[in-house]
């Protein structure tokens, strides 16, 4: 498995061309509590080839750097994985104890009401069985 997620600002014209594209963002600062209720949403998508990778996924992104730049990731930092073709194929993750997870229910590791979340990077996902790929 090969995974490279290079830096790219996302226009129309980058996300037409791509298949897969991420979203980084990490905690930036704090909204005054909340006292509503949220209910928990599936954050990941149940089928398609990112989920059928994940912990591949996974695996890798804990085991060296994927980006296309140099990156030390903290904890709450925020990556999702999306398939530019297949709105309803993503895969979500969260960096907690110093290792990435999949967050499967929407905030049901964030703090979707008390954090604020700011985009650090964009840019398009090459994901690849085969390392000659690159």
């Amino acid at each position: 498995m090969k995974i490279l997620l290079e830096e790219k600002i996302l226009g129309k014209h980058s996300k037409k061309n791509s298949k897969y594209y991420w979203i980084l963002e990490t905690v930036t600062g704090k909204n005054e509590a909340s006292e509503d209720f949220v209910d928990y949403f599936p954050a990941s998508s149940e089928t398609g080839y990112v989920q059928n990778i994940k912990e591949e996924i996974i695996e890798q992104i804990n085991a060296e750097n994927v980006f296309s730049f140099e990156y030390e990731p903290k904890e709450g930092d925020y990556l999702s994985i999306k398939n530019n073709l297949r709105k309803n194929e993503y895969l979500n993750l969260i960096f907690m104890n110093n290792k990435w997870i999949e967050e499967i229910y929407t905030c049901s590791y964030r703090d979707c009401e008390g954090d604020i979340y700011t985009t650090i990077k964009t840019g398009v996902a090459f994901l690849s069985e085969n390392e000659t790929y690159f």
